[in-house]
Formats: structure tokens, sequence, C-alpha cells
């Protein structure tokens, strides 16, 4: 029989193994910016067109095209099959490959996991045909919350009767033994005799599938005035909760282009919000965030955004999780409920596209932070002005980045009405001076490239994402990337914050960089500033053919058709921002002021959009 290993082995031999370490062995890999690059195995070059993304753990040859992760590179490398490359990456790793086998050679380990998920999925099958093939206090709960039946399928759900031992008695007739199911944790052992009893009893019950679609656990919400309110699986050889995010497995494959999961804290969040059409959704397991959730969230997606429990606790959580979420790298940002509503309240009451907005307006980790402690003092009395300014600092001091802190330093500034010298002298002391100097200089705009991306989130205006401004942005990142001559005609008369894609902003302000010290641009020096993903993208802009018989003119038509969509998304962020104001209740000197002010600059605004109208750039 031949040998077939899990789906778990994959997973563990891509842990265990970096990419970059692995493909070192066979070429030589120098870093290079964000990557590492060699000459590439799989055709003749002399110069290096072979990329590896340390942060995606993939390979992409510029060259010749060839592409994938670890397990494509060490088939393709050492003509293997797929489980040959498998054996080959678990012993360099020291993985015991007998822990993962199926066949006829299993262990006693993994045989006994394989029982495990079997029990469970059996487990699972007899609670929903409970559920949907009688009438009882479990399909009352769950279409009572709105959930419907393809969803109630879709998700597995079930009903534990409130019974003692009937599930029990149903496993054991399956002929599976009374050890194992205890060791899947679907029963008790009775204390004063012999015997076992059902964990779950008169509970809705949530199957807890992984990303292989296995059973691993269950969670059960009770249905009278039991406690505790909702129960889950105990550990066992199959179920780790530090390790396992709810709804993931279907989660994972909902991403689309922005790849973003939302954190909830409960099942039927998950479950709602799938109904209504938010269908990235996980939660944890009655756990707080782990490091290992963070290495999840990592793999899966480019930003989380956590939608916890508007309550006290739900607060204290929020803050715990986007901390350790933010010391392993990822991407944070947090969605304010309001009027202690959990998600399921909020979409049902205010529907999909309001919870949407909310993601779209999400607080960055230290944003949340301030507006947290802001809530907490009166600043109309200099003693809740002291106490938030106190605070407000400790967090600010914990930023790395100097244009970081410059920004919050000039809001706090503002919040708390003083002057923005004295915020500075407390987070640098007597140093504050020294220490705020950066490479930034409002007036000629440079930054490094590392700065760009923080004073980026702080544009005031919205970036728009339409087809139409992409276009005409890759256009003409595709003429400067033609010729220096291109290049200086379109930067007489714009730079990068004419665009709207961040994505191109940063392409074009890279170019712009290179073209500083050179007059040509070399691919592969531009790759070398970009992730795997971003180059890929810029080696389609190099090869884009844009059609002119008159450059100049279609530079022109270009720059035209670009700063109309600047001036229209600029003039779209003022009326967002006057219709907010114009609905705040209580305005104060300063509202009053600012109205004044937006609408002078959307006057302005439409005059120069009338202009370029007519043909006329500014």
């Amino acid at each position: 029989m031949s040998i077939r290993y899990s789906d778990d082995l994959i997973e563990e031999v891509s842990q265990r193994n970096n990419i970059v370490d692995i493909i070192s062995e066979y070429i030589n890999l120098k870093k290079a910016g964000r990557n590492h690059k060699g000459l590439c195995p799989f055709h003749n070059e002399k110069t290096p067109s072979f990329v590896v993304s340390d942060d995606k753990q993939l390979f992409h040859c510029f060259g010749c095209g060839e592409a994938g992760n670890i397990i494509n590179f060490v088939m393709k490398i050492e003509n293997l099959d797929f489980i040959d490359a498998i054996e080959l990456l678990a012993e360099k790793s020291n993985i015991d490959l007998s822990r993962y086998q199926d066949s006829s050679q299993n262990s006693e380990k993994v045989s006994k996991k394989n029982k495990l998920y079997e029990i469970n999925r059996e487990a699972a099958i007899f609670f929903y045909k409970n559920l949907v093939k009688n009438k009882n206090d479990g399909i009352k709960y769950l279409l009572n919350r709105g959930l419907t039946i393809d969803i109630i399928k879709k998700f597995g759900l079930g009903y534990a009767v409130n019974e003692w031992e009937r599930l029990n008695r149903y496993l054991l007739t399956k002929g599976y033994a009374q050890e194992l199911i205890y060791e899947a944790g679907l029963v008790i052992k009775r204390k004063e005799k012999k015997g076992y009893y059902d964990r779950f009893r008169n509970r809705v019950i949530f199957p807890i599938i992984n990303t292989t679609k296995k059973i691993v656990g269950f969670g059960g919400r009770v249905l009278d005035d039991s406690v505790p309110k909702y129960l889950n699986s105990p550990e066992s050889p199959i179920f780790n909760k530090s390790n396992t995010l709810y709804g993931l497995n279907l989660a994972r494959n909902e991403l689309g282009k922005e790849k973003k999961l939302v954190v909830v804290e409960g099942y039927t969040d998950v479950i709602s919000l799938y109904q209504f059409g938010i269908k990235n959704a996980v939660a944890t397991l009655g756990t707080s965030l782990t490091k290992n959730h963070a290495q999840l969230f990592k793999r899966y997606c480019e930003e989380v955004i956590i939608a916890y429990d508007a309550d006290t606790a739900g607060e204290a959580a929020t803050i715990r999780g986007m901390d350790i979420l933010n010391e392993a790298g990822c991407k944070v940002k947090v969605i304010s409920l309001g009027d202690k509503m959990d998600p399921d309240d909020y979409i049902r009451n205010f529907g999909t596209d309001e919870f949407k907005a909310k993601i779209r307006r999400a607080l960055p980790l230290t944003d949340y932070k301030i507006e947290q402690i802001k809530s907490k003092y009166d600043l109309n009395s200099n003693e809740g002005r002291i106490s938030f300014i106190n605070e407000s600092i400790k967090v600010i001091k914990d930023l790395k980045s100097p244009v970081q802190i410059d920004i919050y330093s000039k809001r706090l500034a503002e919040e708390a009405k003083v002057a923005p010298n004295v915020i500075k002298s407390e987070i640098y002391g007597n140093n504050s001076d020294k220490k705020n100097q950066t490479k930034y200089n409002r007036k000629n705009r440079n930054f490094s490239p590392k700065s760009r991306q923080y004073e980026k989130q702080f544009k005031p205006m919205k970036m728009m994402e339409k087809n139409g401004s992409e276009e005409i942005e890759k256009s003409i990142i595709s003429l400067c990337l033609s010729s220096k001559t291109n290049y200086d005609k379109i930067t007489s008369q714009i730079d990068e914050h004419d665009f709207l894609n961040e994505n191109l902003m940063k392409v074009f302000s890279i170019i712009r960089e290179i073209y500083k010290s050179s007059h040509k641009i070399d691919f592969n020096t531009l790759i070398d500033r970009l992730d795997i993903e971003e180059a890929k993208r810029l080696k389609e802009m190099e090869k884009r053919v844009v059609q002119y018989d008159d450059v100049d003119k279609t530079i022109e038509e270009l720059l035209i058709s670009l700063k109309r969509f600047k001036i229209d998304s600029e003039i779209k962020f003022i009326k967002e921002e006057l219709k907010r104001l114009e609905t705040t209740k209580n305005k104060d000197e300063g509202d009053k002021m600012k109205i004044i002010e937006l609408l002078r600059k959307q006057q302005l605004l439409g005059k120069n959009l009338k202009n370029l109208r007519i043909g006329q750039i500014d």
C-alpha cells in the first residue's frame, strides 16, 4: 500500500522550513531590499532575476516565469513528486513522518488521531440530525436568532438533547471505544460511580472545523439557565484552542484582494456576519488572542480587523489582542460598534453596508488607544486634560517611527489644547529638538520610503480605487519607465501625491528616487524595493504598451485625467466631511470655522475642475 500523509504534515513542513534557507542550499542568494535575489536555477541568465520573498514564503523568476512555494521549488529543483518533496523537507527539519503517515504502517498516535476525527464527525452528524429532524428548543433558538436553514447547514450546527447519555450510547453502538469517546472530549467520567455521561446536554452545538475540513471539537450554547453559558470541548490530541480560529475554514476562501480577517468574540457573530455577506470573520474559542493566533493571521491575511463586543471586558480584550498581533508584525485595526452592541446585534440593526463602512473606518492601534484614553476624561477640565496627556504620551513613546511620533504628538497637542513643543518635551525630555529631526521636509517633500508609508496614512482625503484612475496611473508609470525624457515631462507637472492608488504611488516614488541618480530605470533595481507581489504588477506595467501618435499630447491628456480624478476625490471627501460636521450637535467655534474653510476649498476645487475640463493644467 502506498504511503499517504495528512494535511497537517504539509502545514508543519511549510512552517518548519524557511524558503530562503532551503533555496540558499541550491543557489547563492543575496539580500536585495525587501527580498533575496539570485541567478535562476531553472534557466540560463547572467543578471539575477530570481526573487525570493521571506515575508510571503514564495519565489518568482522574472526571466522564465517559474514561481511557487517551498514545496514547488523542491519538486522542480530535485525532480521529485509531491510525496518525495514533502519527505525531503520533513527530513531537513527533523519531522517524525510516522506521526503523519496514513497507511497500513500507521503509528498508534496517528491511528488514534484519525479515530478521534471519525468520532467527531459521527457526533456532528448526530447533533445535526437531532436539530433538523425534530421539533426542539435548539432549532427554535437558532431560527429566533434569525439564522436560515441554509446557514445552519453551511456551518453544520446541531442540537444536544437534554439527556445524560444519548450521544455516548449512540457512539458505542457505532463501535467506537469508550476511552476514545472520552479522549475526544464528548463525555465526562462520573465521579462517584463507574461510567460516563455526555458533556453537551440541552445545548445548540457549533462544530469547530480546521482548515483541512476536519472537525476538531465542539462548542455548545446552553438553552436554559445552566452554567457555563458557552462550553467548549477540552484540549485533545486534535484540538488546541490557542491554535484554532472558529470559521477560518470558510473565511480563508473569502479574503478577496484586500486579504482582511475580521475577528469577533462568538460563534453566532461569525455565523450572522457570514449570513449577511461578511464572510471573512473568525472567532477565538473562549481564549484571548495568543502568539499562535497571530501566526495564523500572518499566514492567511494582510490586515486584522478586531470587532469585539462594545463593553468594558471587550475593550480590555481588544487592547491586549491588538498588542499581541502588533508585536507579531500584523497590521491591526479595530471597529468601535458603540451602544454595547456585539457584531451580530449591529449588522441586524444597521445592515451589511453600515458594517462594511465600519470596517473601512476601522481605527489603527495607536488611534484606538488614544480614543479609549480620551473617553475616560473630561477635557474641559485641567485635571482631565493632564491625565489624558500623561496616559497618551505613554502610548506615543512606544512608537518606533519618528514620523508617527511627530504626527501623534501634534494631534495630542491639538486635542489637549497645548503647544506641540510641550508634548515633544514630555516625550523626548531635553533632547526633543534633536530627536524630533526627521528626513521629512514639507517644502520639497523628500521622504525615505519607510517614512512615506506612515505619512500616507494621514493624508486629509480618501483614497479612491477606481479602475479608471488606476488605468491612467499605470499608463503614466509605463511612460516613465520607457524613458527619462517622458519622466521629466510628467514630473514637471505632477508628483507621487497626485496618485490615488497607494501601491502605484509607492512605485512612482521609487522611480523618482532612481532617476535622481540615473538616466534609465533598471528593472532589477526597482524590484529590490518592492515585495514579490508588487514586483509582479510592475513587470506587467513594464510590458504595457501605451498607444500614441503624439507622446506630448498623450502625456497631457493622461495628466489632465489624473488631476480630474484627484480633484473629484478631494471634493467627495469634503462633501462627506461637511455632512458629518453639519449633523454634529452642539457645534463649537472650531467646527464652524472648519465648515467655512471646507466650503472655500470646495469652491476653489470646483473652479480648478472647470478649468481642467477645458484642457487647462495648473
